[in-house]
């Protein structure tokens, strides 16, 4: 069968928790089953609970032969900006210039990550996303007995920012992730990412929301425009409606649909 006309699984793999949803395809692909599981035993420092939760889920016919589009939540990957090199590299070259730039920034922790490199036109700062480099075989040992075949793997930050890119000034402005335990925000200036910080998140999620209020108040402050637009889960934007200028929600309307934070971001996938 043409990969063209294999249903196609989109996975959203976290510390705490799984997502997936089955793309039928045809003349009219759809979305037909989806799901939300969590994983109990789960935490940020150790991806197989995780990996080990996914393997029993594609055991179900459901998720088998298909073509799988991943994507990994955000505290499992590191971002860097990394600028244009003096001297002319290859692309060899370039990727030991990113490993360097991420290493200085997160630590030798990250030396063996897989590192990939955002297109760039020359002369211009691009974007380095480093993932754990056992992450990938996990994946590939958990998809192999449902038979699926990898054909994208992307973290939550790019897919979500992509997905938001129209909504989003060119200009100072921040793009705020955020997710269970954890927050990264890019900012923006002529349109291309120029800072990216990442933060794990208290379980006090309201005294969050106030340091994003103050960070969005100190930025407008500094002769900046400030204006922070957030994508989140549905339970992050509860009681938090009234944000005050420096903050706006992305997909206002989630929060009324019930649809899960993480199967909207799937669909994404495929927008």
């Amino acid at each position: 069968m043409s990969p063209l006309w294999r249903d196609e699984i989109a996975i959203y793999i976290a510390p705490r928790k799984i997502a997936l949803a089955k793309r039928e395809r045809g003349l009219r692909p759809k979305v037909g089953a989806a799901t939300e599981i969590a994983v109990p035993n789960g935490h940020f420092g150790d991806i197989r609970p995780a990996f080990a939760r996914l393997a029993e889920v594609l055991s179900e016919p459901t998720w088998q032969g298909a073509v799988a589009r991943v994507v990994i939540a955000d505290p499992w990957a590191r971002y860097g900006i990394v600028p244009w090199p003096a001297t002319r590299l290859d692309a060899a070259g370039r990727l030991t210039h990113a490993r360097y730039v991420l290493t200085d920034s997160f630590g030798e922790g990250v030396g063996d990550w897989s590192v990939t490199l955002a297109d760039t036109p020359p002369g211009h700062s691009y974007v380095a996303c480093a993932m754990p480099a056992a992450l990938r075989g996990s994946l590939e040992e958990a998809l192999l007995p449902a038979r699926l075949t990898l054909v994208s793997l992307q973290p939550q930050l790019v897919v979500a920012f992509n997905a938001w890119r129209h909504r989003l000034p060119a200009d100072d402005a921040w793009f705020v992730s955020l997710d269970d335990g954890s927050l990264t925000a890019v900012h923006l200036t002529n349109g291309a990412w120029d800072r990216v910080h990442m933060a794990r998140l208290s379980t006090d999620w309201m005294v969050e929301i106030e340091r994003l209020q103050a960070f969005g108040r100190l930025t407008r402050a500094a002769g900046g425009v400030g204006r922070m637009f957030l994508d989140a889960p549905i339970w992050m934007r509860h009681g938090t409606t009234k944000l005050g200028e420096e903050l706006e929600w992305l997909d206002e309307g989630a929060a009324t649909n019930g649809q899960a934070h993480e199967l909207a971001l799937l669909q994404r996938v495929y927008a």
